[in-house]
């Protein structure tokens, strides 16, 4: 009832309407950031805030989390759009903890905990270090999911110092969990989420935007993001043995449940940052990588591809015949497949596609 009440005074009349509808979170998403400005939605005071807010509680209220999801979704959204434009930091953790919520509710205890974890970077940054659990609806989120309160207050204050070094990419709470040991991931996909995939759009461009400037190791953050957002795929940046550097080492976790199941527990990927595209050297030596340990798949991450495409020649013809003769996957994940992630492509759809592509050699 207070819930209801507060809706009627605070969210916009056409928006009520919305409420009723039962397309009204799709008609919402589309609204929202018309109705209010990114100005706006960081405002923790503002009473158009708590507006967006309420429409996405309603929905949770009312049982239906997929509807909640796309609220607060947009909500984070409008949120990075106001860093986006002032290069400003704001606190995001709101709609990050509902978001995690919502994913609980729905039998999701992969992306709940992901989310959890992206709010209490915001709410470090915010108390400098810190999550009290006086005032943090995240202390004891975290805590109940099995973080201990000392590896809690060892992440935040990792957190806050990255965030103190590195403030532009720490707008953005999906970097700092990158730079953090991957421990609290403790939670094995359930068959509900195992298909789902979500991925911070505006960070997957950012990084995009950064790609050329060398080293390469923006397109390392940008591999390990896109397959670390798949639930169960644990991912790796920047391992060393005795004799190789990898860039990004991933291991499959929990049900096999379609085409994954055909990729072993293990691959390795690869990332060329070049102003060229990867030529028959370069294949060749990751195909030895990826023979030496033992594994079947490999993603090569080449911002201009490989020589050879649509030729069948060089690189390209390399790609199958590895495949022919060791039974070996070796996909090319380009700038233009990484455009369309960024615009809303689903990645492992993609992964599928291309996966097919060099397994049953299907014209492209």
């Amino acid at each position: 009832m207070d819930l209801d009440l507060e809706i009627k005074r605070k969210v916009p009349k056409d928006l009520q309407i919305q409420l009723q509808r039962r397309d009204g979170a799709a008609q919402l998403v589309r609204e929202l950031p018309k109705v209010i400005s990114p100005d706006e939605a960081v405002k923790s005071s503002s009473d158009l805030q708590r507006a967006w807010e309420l429409c996405g509680l309603y929905f949770m209220n009312h049982q239906r989390f997929h509807e909640a999801l796309a609220v607060f979704y947009s909500l984070y959204d409008q949120m990075l759009a106001y860093q986006v434009i002032t290069k400003k930091y704001v606190h995001k953790g709101m709609p990050l903890v509902w978001i995690s919520d919502s994913h609980a509710r729905l039998g999701r205890p992969v992306l709940a905990k992901r989310y959890l974890m992206l709010t209490t970077c915001e709410d470090a940054i915010r108390d400098k270090g810190e999550i009290p659990a006086e005032t943090t609806g995240v202390y004891f989120r975290m805590v109940w999911q099995g973080v201990p309160h000392g590896d809690l207050s060892r992440y935040a204050m990792e957190i806050s110092k990255l965030f103190r070094e590195h403030p532009q990419e720490a707008l953005f709470p999906e970097w700092i969990l990158q730079e953090l040991d991957q421990e609290w991931m403790t939670e094995f996909p359930s068959p509900s989420e195992a298909l789902c995939y979500k991925i911070n759009t505006r960070y997957v461009s950012w990084l995009l935007s950064c790609l050329g400037s060398g080293g390469g190791e923006n397109l390392e953050y940008l591999a390990q993001y896109l397959l670390g957002s798949m639930p169960g795929c644990r991912a790796y940046r920047r391992r060393k043995s005795e004799s190789t550097d990898y860039d990004v080492i991933c291991t499959l976790e929990g049900p096999d449940l379609d085409f994954r199941s055909e990729l072993g527990r293990y691959f390795v990927c690869e990332c060329k940052d070049w102003s060229s595209p990867a030529d028959f050297s370069a294949f060749a030596k990751f195909c030895r990588v990826l023979d030496s340990a033992k594994c079947r798949f490999g993603i090569l991450f080449s911002k201009q591809g490989i020589t050879g495409t649509n030729r069948t020649k060089d690189a390209e013809r390399e790609q199958l015949k590895v495949f022919q003769d060791r039974g070996m996957v070796v996909i090319v994940i380009s700038e233009g497949d990484l455009d369309r992630v960024a615009k809303g492509a689903n990645f492992i759809t993609l992964l599928r596609a291309k996966y097919e592509e060099v397994r049953l050699d299907l014209r492209k």
